[in-house]
């Protein structure tokens, strides 16, 4: 049954008003008062719907339906596109107009509700050939954006605004641009331009935006007070409270508050296989410089998690590391891998027993906290005998089986070396030593992040923990091992009694690794 709105808009168009009818239609569907697609079809097939309404009515309602269209089913949606293109292909006269309801910036913004970037910018750069309008500079860019085409995107959203300079929306958009990409500063001068501009709709997007990026950037505590103010001074704005919330958990360490997964490329493939269903079993990574041990043994894992049995797993490297992967520091230093090439590691270490294995299986499947993790490990140890110490290293070469397999498999490797750390500093703050002398691995993160947690903690582990930053800090690629320089940063931000500028600069390093 028809609702009154859609009687109504169709009594208008069937009486002659199609213009109102039209405006009446799509202000309904946008306000959310209606949502039936009814009239749709009928109006967008109608031959004579331009000459009816005018070009300017009509470019306005595909403009305004565009979010309409979006929410239908795929058959629908995609039987409107193309009423709509037909109905832009019958315009044969346009007036240049600085809105939405300009013909070329229309067609554009449909292309893109199309996820065809490359059609909308042949659109709009025609729009632009006839001459160039506010709206049409800032759609070119926006485009250009969807591209990824960022000096591009910049240098149209910037001649929207020299055109116009009391519209900046767009830069808005680039702003969130960079700020997905974590680009803070970036960000936080799109986000500025606005403030600039004035228009208290876009300010409301990109005030609490601006702030949020100046305290990513340099972790300023002033930053927090001005976003909590100005989320609570408009406390309808859900941009300001959702950064509230990001901020929140920005400030917690990562590997102390929760655990930071993997970013090594050979993991992302892994997930990348996941997040393709691809279970071909069969799997092959070709890598820039070569991969910690750890990370091949946590691929190898999750693949054979996700295809459900085991895997031929090949891993390519073209050149090794620097400093080589499987030297020691010195003769102290922990080997849980024997190197038959750079892409081959063997296990050093032998499996450990069922008991040592499921006892730290057992405090890896728990919720993580450091500080939680590190008292549970006091009980463990107290379980183990001499003898078992050692079994604890090859626990972290053969993870045990998960009760719950809702963890994948390379965080899993993670949080049994995590687990097994703690337990071994229970033991003795010397295996902590010794993991950080040994190969460079994975089990380094879980050694440094305690050992400057402890220091944060009693400030009897201070010189200690900075012993070991020292250490690892020399020994750590600054060029190819990312994962590591970011665990580093976030455990040299725990060490206690340091300079405001050491901080900032430790944060500033996180950011930094985390961009793009």
């Amino acid at each position: 049954m028809k609702s009154d709105i859609v009687k109504r808009a169709e009594h208008l168009y069937h009486t002659g008003n199609v213009q109102e009818a039209l405006h009446y239609y799509a202000s309904c569907l946008w306000n959310g008062e209606e949502d039936s697609t009814e009239p749709l079809s009928a109006w967008l097939s109608d031959k004579n719907l331009v000459a009816k309404a005018g070009e300017e009515a009509v470019c306005a309602f595909i403009a305004a339906i565009l979010f309409t269209i979006d929410r239908c089913e795929e058959p629908l949606q995609k039987h409107l596109w193309t009423l709509c293109h037909n109905t832009f292909n019958s315009i044969t006269v346009c007036k240049d107009r600085n809105e939405t309801s300009d013909r070329y910036v229309a067609e554009c913004n449909l292309y893109r509700h199309q996820k065809e970037p490359e059609k909308a910018l042949e659109v709009i750069l025609k729009g632009l050939s006839r001459g160039g309008t506010t709206s049409r500079y800032t759609f070119a860019g926006l485009t250009y954006l969807d591209l990824e085409q960022e000096e591009e995107a910049e240098k149209y959203i910037a001649l929207g605004l020299a055109s116009d300079p009391t519209n900046a929306a767009a830069y808005n958009d680039l702003g969130d641009y960079y700020f997905k990409q974590r680009r803070w500063q970036k960000a936080g001068e799109c986000y500025y331009k606005v403030l600039e501009a004035g228009d208290y709709s876009d300010c409301r997007w990109a005030e609490p935006s601006w702030i949020f990026c100046c305290f990513m950037a340099d972790a300023d505590p002033y930053e927090l007070e001005r976003l909590v103010v100005c989320a609570a001074a408009d406390i309808n704005n859900e941009r300001a409270q959702e950064l509230c919330r990001m901020a929140v958990f920005e400030q917690l360490t990562p590997n102390v508050d929760y655990l930071a997964s993997s970013s090594e490329s050979i993991v992302n493939a892994a997930r990348s296989m996941r997040q393709n269903n691809n279970t071909s079993g069969v799997a092959r990574c070709a890598t820039s410089c070569q991969e910690s041990a750890s990370g091949i043994n946590a691929a190898r894992l999750a693949i054979e998690q996700i295809c459900g049995h085991p895997c031929t797993f090949t891993v390519t490297a073209s050149k090794a590391q620097n400093p080589p992967l499987d030297e020691t520091l010195d003769e102290e230093g922990i080997i849980l891998w024997n190197y038959r090439d750079l892409n081959t590691p063997i296990p050093a270490v032998d499996e450990p027993s069922a008991f040592v294995s499921r006892l730290v299986g057992d405090l890896a499947e728990t919720d993580f906290s450091l500080e939680t993790w590190y008292e549970t490990a006091k009980e463990c140890a107290a379980k183990l005998s001499q003898e078992q110490y050692n079994e604890l290293y090859g626990v972290m070469v053969y993870p045990p089986s998960q009760k719950d397999t809702g963890i994948f498999a390379e965080d899993w490797l993670a949080r049994v070396q995590f687990a097994a750390v703690c337990i071994l500093a229970r033991i003795s703050l010397h295996e902590i030593d010794k993991i950080c002398k040994g190969q460079l691995d994975w089990p380094l993160i879980p050694a440094i992040t305690l050992a400057t947690w402890l220091a944060s903690q009693n400030s009897s582990y201070e010189q200690w923990a900075a012993k070991l930053l020292d250490i690892v800090g020399a020994r750590i690629s600054r060029k190819n091992y990312c994962f590591f320089e970011y665990a580093y940063a976030c455990a040299a931000y725990l060490l206690p009694n340091q300079t405001e500028e050491y901080y900032t600069k430790m944060w500033q390093w996180r950011q930094s690794l985390t961009e793009g």
